[in-house]
């Protein structure tokens, strides 16, 4: 009778941990499944957004006006980033638009971390929720300008890619896209997609993280 006891007490942890590896596995490929699909996601968001950067350009005569620029020797411009904007957001497909209160007013999600660094003070919880312009997308992903305090954007604007579905958060399916102009005049967007948001270690930092 001991040894049954014990063959069952040891075939019942056995299963256990059978169970339990299987869950974990299951878990795992989830994961990774959901991951991809984020992925998936963004590279369609960042061939549409490519593409209404281009005709955007176009539309300004190649001269936009909201740029960090690769050249050392032409500055920054911030000074046309509201007309910038007005036809950027024109050549995508909208469902909603916030022009402030984007939380309250259904245009983002709460995000599990936003960033405290005071270089990146557009990206604080306080400034996203309730000062920054949103988006609200056909494909229901988010476009979320980057403000400054005086209202003045900048050519930079985080995109969310699964919109108000789990994980909201950076690096997993909510990433920052930098306009940049290079010396040439050629508009384009950093590969660092990360920027100025509170991105983890494991997360995506930059474009070949998306791609690979």
């Amino acid at each position: 009778m001991r040894k049954l006891n014990a063959f069952n007490t040891t075939f019942i942890i056995l299963l256990g941990v059978f169970i339990l590896c299987i869950a974990v596995a299951i878990t795992k490929i989830v994961g990774t499944m959901a991951q991809n699909e984020v992925k998936r996601r963004f590279q369609n968001i960042y061939s549409a957004y490519t593409q209404a950067l281009i005709r955007t350009v176009g539309q300004m005569a190649g001269e936009t006006g909201c740029y960090y620029s690769t050249d050392r020797s032409v500055k920054n411009n911030f000074s046309e980033c509201d007309k910038f904007y007005t036809i950027f957001v024109s050549n995508l497909q909208l469902e909603k638009y916030c022009q402030e209160k984007a939380l309250k007013g259904g245009c983002v999600p709460e995000y599990i971390e936003y960033t405290t660094k005071p270089e990146c003070f557009g990206f604080s919880r306080n400034m996203l929720n309730n000062y920054a312009d949103a988006f609200v997308m056909s494909d229901s992903s988010n476009l979320i300008i980057y403000n400054e305090v005086d209202k003045q954007r900048r050519p930079i604007f985080a995109v969310d890619a699964n919109g108000f579905a789990k994980p909201n958060k950076a690096g997993e399916d909510l990433f920052s896209m930098a306009i940049m102009r290079n010396k040439n005049g050629s508009y384009f967007f950093h590969s660092n997609v990360s920027y100025c948001l509170p991105v983890k270690k494991d997360g995506i930092h930059n474009l070949t993280d998306v791609y690979k």
